[in-house]
């Protein structure tokens, strides 16, 4: 068990965050898949919509708990902010989420049914507890056992529940009850225990305060995440929520880039605060972020040029709506990518809630767009689409604004411009080479070219950026 707590260099939590977040999203396709082919497509539907609301209100049930707790257990590894934190989990997250789902089933909703409310309450408690134990993980810089934690709560229980569970319902209620109790287990194990005596007002108030400024703008990344899918659900059906949603798992396939970046920063970049520097973390910073910014484009040049196959060999089924609704929402990755990165280093140099001021500011807007689309009664898909790129490319530029100002960091040049093109123009070529060969071959061989150019041609450059990511994955 000693290697849950283990604590790692800066490149190994990278690399193993990295390859956690590989195989999470590889979990969650082969979990959509089953879904659609076990239970139907409106299942899924019906079962994503669920999911991402509720886990996209994760940080307000939690009252930023989960953003609070690794920013001050991480400068002093003070074990009693953990106490502290499982203590406001209790009194406020528990109630707070029952009421959530008490007003969302009075609001009527499409796709929550009343009869079931208990099965969602218990759900929803599955995945706070799943965010708090992350959370308290990552404030120890033991991300070897966070990454193995959040692997079982968001892949492996989930896919074992729907292959023998015999309806949606049945799978949520198993789903959360088999979560809180794992998760409960595991935060208590990392804390050793819960000592009333640690429980201390100052920090109390600390980490309220600090969660509670953040809430804005986990309501806005609330509305940003779930109301398109929400929306849609009224407006339309469940077969349309299930094409957004997955193809919004494939914009959060940045999860991959943001999460090894982001959860690992957040921490460290706090404890060089605290301790009066952060100017070695400030150079790597800037490498990151035009790596995030560089394969977030070639993942969507390559999602764009391959939405017809995705959906018909991820789904199951070949569909023109499915494939459009893709090919405009996965142009929302790198700008999803670049906030995604932005959000933790802002959160860790500031006790200010920047994140709150940009993702409020793109809620409002990207609600407006769906309000002027309805009454000038234009296709409500195609609104909902624009709305979702215009606001994350809003939240994009203003996030900019502020990495800039605070690190101090020009991340564009000439080189990264230069690889960009390049690399943008070889994946439209080899696509078009392609073209004759079996679809699914082509979905296969594609990836695999791709990486082994991407490969030789980092360990061969010599100068720019890609030579700097690879002596930052080299050092020691």
């Amino acid at each position: 068990m000693k290697i849950l707590n283990k604590n790692l260099s800066l490149k190994l939590d990278i690399i193993v965050t990295l390859i956690n977040g590989i195989i999470v999203i590889g979990g969650i396709f082969i979990l959509n898949g089953l879904i659609a082919r076990l239970h139907g497509l409106e299942v899924l539907g019906e079962f994503l919509l669920v999911k991402r609301t509720i886990s996209s209100s994760m940080g307000i049930l939690l009252i930023g708990l989960n953003i609070a707790l690794p920013n001050y257990l991480s400068r002093n590894f003070d074990k009693s902010f953990a106490d502290n934190s499982y203590l406001i989990f209790l009194i406020f997250t528990l109630p707070l989420t029952i009421f959530s789902i008490f007003i969302i089933m009075w609001l009527n909703i499409n796709g929550f049914d009343p009869s079931y409310f208990w099965y969602y309450v218990i759900f929803s408690i599955g995945m706070c507890s799943q965010f708090m134990n992350y959370a308290i993980y990552r404030g120890y810089m033991n991300m070897i056992g966070a990454n193995i934690f959040q692997l079982i709560g968001v892949a492996l229980i989930p896919i074992i529940v729907f292959i023998y569970a015999s309806s949606l319902y049945d799978s949520l209620l198993w789903i959360g009850s088999t979560i809180t109790f794992i998760m409960t287990l595991s935060y208590l194990f990392r804390n050793q225990g819960l000592r009333l005596k640690a429980i201390n007002i100052v920090k109390l108030k600390k980490l309220f305060l600090y969660g509670f400024e953040r809430v804005p703008s986990f309501i806005s990344q609330f509305i940003l995440l779930a109301g398109i899918p929400i929306f849609i659900a009224q407006e339309l059906d469940f077969d349309s929520v299930a094409y957004f949603n997955s193809s919004l798992s494939l914009v959060r396939l940045a999860l991959i880039i943001v999460n090894p970046i982001g959860l690992v920063l957040l921490p460290r970049i706090s404890n060089k605060v605290a301790s009066g520097s952060f100017d070695e973390i400030n150079s790597k910073l800037l490498i990151l972020f035009k790596a995030g910014i560089f394969f977030s484009l070639m993942a969507t040049t390559f999602c764009y040029l391959n939405a017809e196959l995705i959906i018909k060999y991820w789904l199951g089924i070949e569909s023109y709506k499915g494939t459009q609704i893709l090919k405009f929402t996965i142009l929302a990755l790198p700008f999803y990518t670049f906030a995604g990165l932005s959000r933790s280093p802002i959160d860790a140099i500031s006790e200010r809630g920047y994140n709150s001021v940009i993702y409020t500011i793109s809620a409002f807007v990207m609600i407006l767009i769906l309000y002027l689309g309805k009454l000038l009664q234009f296709d409500f898909m195609n609104t909902a689409l624009i709305s979702f790129f215009v606001s994350y490319l809003l939240t994009a530029i203003l996030s900019m604004y502020l990495i800039k100002k605070f690190y101090r960091s020009n991340f564009w040049n000439y080189e990264l411009f230069r690889d960009i093109i390049l690399f943008g123009l070889i994946i439209i070529v080899i696509n078009y080479l392609l073209m004759g060969i079996s679809d699914l071959f082509q979905l296969i061989l594609q990836p695999a070219i791709y990486l082994l150019i991407g490969l030789i041609y980092i360990m061969k450059v010599k100068t720019g950026w890609l030579a700097e990511l690879r002596s930052l994955l080299y050092a020691k």
